[in-house]
């Protein structure tokens, strides 16, 4: 259950007790008049409040036409965007909301009083047909056409379009637009993503829940209108409309002022800027008709790993004769020194790089990390669900057995290097297969903690089948994180193996043949 949810139940009662006040108001016929009221007075409060707090900053309000219908198309960045479009012109308007709100306490109660129209996700004709016939009475309807906002629920900001920084807009304003013949007024809001963004509410990742005191723009662009063509309309023909009005959109808006700044939106290439070294790397052979491969195998390392921690499984893909790659990841397999710098922003970018560089031969990759390399997998499989058919965790590093970790950040400001813990349980397996690093950076180990934390925030992204192997005597990744990754990832196809006896190096210590054949029995289900 997702925090929110949580926090929904609590509510729910008080929720209920509202309603049962709002319900005694009808009967009684002080409803309809407190919902005038409710207009005027709050909006009042909130535009002030907006001004001193936020510096709103309103431009091209002209734009929006008086006393006859239209479609204020925005994006959506934060749970504030509502209130702030509210005060930002005098003419009062009207909001679309998803219909799963109609569960949420309290909100629910405010869409009623403002005459809100719910519609229903994935296609909702009649919710379409209502909106239409608010704009043909002459109402002025906000509609979110990106549909929810980035970062929020299970939509990540990553699938923003790279050439609007806005996710794709559904079709609901150009058929209202071609419904009604209404001007749709396209509109940038700018700023409340990082005033109010989704990390503090509904995630709740991030506390207190309050609005931040930065600056707030609505600007409403030139008016768009849509002719209805003499022959049928087609969905290319919707494609396109919509398309247009999110390219006026996304140029209302200051993309530098967003919780994640980004650049001017453009379009970026899937080749890899830069590879990293690969320790082992192998193509597919190319068909007679050229086609590609439909299964790659990506494999990562861990941290202070000597890349023959995974090349145990150099020699099955070889025999299932699947393309695969192992990357160094940055600071590894040279010296301990080396390690200096680098940030697990370094550690995922070369595994992206070798993730686009292997889906440039093969259609669909499954990633397998170890230890470190598993938060970078499952990382990649969050944000590259397009590419990730699978994921394999060994270990995964999600959160760390010596609770004396905790210090780390006050300990790599005192010492540069830190002696490897033991990660094996079989000695002389340790002895004679070992190569690790036997120091490591604290600075670099500190990154990589920072990355254990953001890690779980992504999880709920993570959508293709996971195999997620743990060993119970790890020494290294405490038990409990296998678990909080099952919980977490989204996916309707996940397993959780433990093995008894090995230690953290599960693919080289005393399990290590059950290990791989685990893995191994993974990639041949997703190849099927």
């Amino acid at each position: 259950m997702e925090r929110y949810e949580v926090l929904n139940r609590a509510l729910m009662p008080a929720d209920e007790l509202l309603g049962a006040g709002l319900d005694a108001l009808k009967k009684l016929g002080y409803y309809e008049p407190l919902k005038s009221q409710i207009w005027d007075t709050p909006r009042t409060v909130l535009l002030q409040n907006f001004k001193a707090q936020n510096q709103l900053e309103v431009i091209g309000a002209e734009n929006i036409p008086e006393g006859k219908g239209c479609i204020i198309a925005a994006n959506h960045a934060s749970w504030l965007d509502v209130q702030v479009l509210g005060v930002s012109t005098m003419r009062r308007l009207y909001f679309v909301a998803k219909s799963d709100f109609r569960d949420w306490p309290f909100l629910r109660r405010l869409i009623e009083l403002n005459d809100g129209i719910y519609v229903r996700r994935g296609g909702d004709p009649r919710g379409l047909d209502e909106v239409s016939a608010a704009v043909a009475d002459g109402k002025a309807v906000v509609i979110f056409p990106e549909g929810t906002i980035p970062g929020e629920e299970d939509v990540p900001r990553w699938d923003a379009e790279p050439d609007t920084g806005l996710l794709r807009g559904h079709t609901g304003v150009a058929r209202v637009a071609l419904a009604t013949g209404a001007p749709v007024v396209p509109c940038g809001i700018s700023g409340t993503g990082k005033a109010f963004p989704p990390e503090m509410y509904p995630r709740l990742q991030m506390l207190p829940p309050l609005p931040r005191p930065v600056p707030v723009t609505v600007r409403f662009g030139a008016p768009i209108a849509f002719k209805r063509p003499a022959r049928e309309v087609s969905r290319e023909d919707l494609a396109a409309m919509t398309k247009r009005v999110m390219v006026a959109i996304s140029g209302l808006i200051d993309h530098s002022r967003d919780f994640q700044p980004i650049a001017a939106p453009s379009t970026p290439s899937d080749a890899p800027k830069a590879l990293p070294k690969m320790a082992y790397g192998k193509s597919p052979k190319r068909s007679a008709n050229g086609a590609r491969a439909p299964l790659g195998v990506l494999v990562l390392h861990g941290f202070t790993s000597h890349v023959h921690c995974v090349d145990p499984l150099v020699r099955p893909l070889d025999a299932e004769n699947l393309p695969y790659r192992f990357p160094i990841l940055r600071g590894h397999g040279t010296r301990f020194e080396d390690m200096v710098g680098t940030t697990w922003k370094d550690w995922y970018a070369d595994g992206e790089a070798a993730l686009l560089d292997l889906s440039r031969e093969v259609d669909k990759v499954v990633v397998v990390g170890l230890s470190m390399g598993g938060l970078v997998a499952l990382d990649l499989a969050a944000k590259h669900r397009d590419k990730v058919a699978g994921v394999v965790t060994v270990a995964a590093a999600v959160r760390f057995a010596d609770p004396l970790s905790v210090l780390t950040p006050m300990l790599s400001k005192l010492v540069k290097f830190w002696p490897s813990p033991n990660a094996y349980n079989d000695e002389e397996l340790k002895r004679r297969e070992n190569r690790n690093y036997p120091k490591f950076s604290t600075a670099a180990f500190q990154s990589l903690r920072e990355y254990a934390a953001y890690v779980p925030d992504v999880l709920s992204f993570v959508k293709a089948p996971i195999l997620i192997l743990q060993a119970r005597k790890d020494t290294v990744v405490a038990p409990s994180a296998a678990k909080l990754i099952h919980e977490k990832v989204s996916s309707k196809e996940k397993q959780l193996m433990w093995f008894d006896k090995c230690n953290h190096e599960m693919l080289l210590d005393c399990e290590a043949p059950a290990v791989i054949d685990a893995v191994m029995g993974f990639v041949r289900r997703v190849r099927g």
